[in-house]
Parts: structure tokens; C-alpha cells; sequence
């Protein structure tokens, strides 16, 4: 890690307030008023001031390199979070338990993701910041996408219902929308596997400009 870092001593992390554009098509409609969770919305936190000022765009991206320690077999969880165009929050990180498959890792970092985010609204909205939207959540893993963000989705392994419906019960709220991201603009890549030089070169521009 730490040669890694001197390759990159004189680059500077861009935080960035321009609002960036997200492509609307990688999150289809879904109407989530029928669904088990029913008609919920997300709660404001109490004595929460009036929002101020021009509102923010949340967006985040999550990666997992399934059973990627030699020894104990645990994935790595990685995600990143932006506030427009500014890195605020991210995360490399062993998971603490084995999973078998690399569809019950991504889904434990999408959990921790959406768990995190929850606390930045939170935040956010008490500084009087109006979040007028909901944050966009972005991964590479297409089984994992459509489970959590289509509302037909079935799950038939019990151990991972928790993580499961805590992702779908945020997408039903309408605070979070989950969408597909290619592998090779992923920034969570960075947080989860080691990288060629091009590929890492790459994605650090997305957060080094």
C-alpha cells in the first residue's frame, strides 16, 4: 500500500460541486407500492432545520473481490461515495464473514453501502443541506442489481434475507435507486483488487483529476 501511495505523492483529490449527470435509463421505474414493504417513505430525522441553499446529488459505487484472502477465503468489500463531484466517504475493508458465492459478498457491500448512506442523509438534512433526491447506488454485479432493484425478485437463501431486504426496503422507500455500472469505470475497483497500471491510472482520475 504504502509504494503504491508514493506513485501517486503529487496528485491532488478533486472535490468538485458541480452536480454531475447520471443517465436515468440504468435505473428503470419501479413501482414499489405493492410490494411486501407497502407505501413507506424515508423518515426525516426530528428537528430537522428548513434546507437552504442549492440542493446535492449522493451517488456511490460498491465492488466486492469475492473470496479474495488466500488464507481465510473472505471477500473484500469496497465502496465510494460522492457528494456531486467530491469524494466524501470510502471504504476498503475484509468482510467479516465467509461467503460462499460471490452474489452473497456484493450483497453485503451493497448492505454496508446503503447503511452508510442512510447516516450521510441523516447528516446531511440536520446542516440544513437539501437532498431533493434519491442517492444513486452503482454496481458491476448484474445478478445483484436486478435482485434489489426489480420488485418481482425472489431470494431463496434464508441467510442472506437480512442484507436482501435491507437494500429492497431502501429502494421501496424511494431514497435509493440502484443501478448498473460496467466494471471498467467502477471506482470501487480500487478498493477491493489489485489492479494493472493502466486499469488503476484510470480509475484514479475519477477521484485524482
Amino acid at each position: 500500500m504504502r509504494a503504491t501511495l508514493r506513485l501517486h505523492k503529487n496528485s491532488h483529490m478533486g472535490f468538485d460541486d458541480f452536480c454531475p449527470d447520471i443517465d436515468m435509463s440504468t435505473f428503470p421505474a419501479t413501482d414499489w407500492s405493492k410490494s411486501i414493504y407497502g407505501c413507506i417513505e424515508e423518515e426525516n430525522p426530528p428537528g430537522m432545520p428548513e434546507p437552504l441553499g442549492r440542493p446535492v446529488r449522493m451517488t456511490a459505487f460498491v465492488d466486492t473481490s469475492h473470496a479474495g484472502d488466500q488464507l481465510t477465503r473472505r471477500s473484500h468489500t469496497g465502496y465510494i461515495i460522492y457528494l456531486n463531484n467530491a469524494p466524501i466517504s470510502w471504504l476498503s475493508k475484509k468482510q467479516n464473514t465467509v461467503e460462499s458465492s460471490t452474489f452473497g459478498s456484493e450483497l453485503v457491500v451493497m448492505r454496508l453501502t446503503v447503511e452508510k448512506v442512510k447516516a450521510l442523509r441523516i447528516k446531511l438534512k440536520m446542516l440544513g443541506i437539501p437532498l431533493e433526491e434519491p442517492t444513486y447506488v452503482l454496481g458491476d454485479n448484474e445478478s445483484v442489481v436486478k435482485s434489489t432493484s426489480r420488485v418481482e425478485a425472489t431470494l431463496n437463501k434464508k441467510h442472506q434475507a437480512i442484507c436482501w431486504h435491507a437494500v429492497r426496503e431502501a429502494a421501496a422507500a424511494r431514497w435509493v435507486r440502484i443501478g448498473w455500472e460496467p466494471s471498467g469505470t467502477n471506482t470501487a475497483d480500487l478498493f477491493t483488487k489489485a489492479l494493472d497500471d493502466n486499469r488503476r491510472h484510470l480509475l484514479l482520475k475519477q477521484i485524482f483529476p
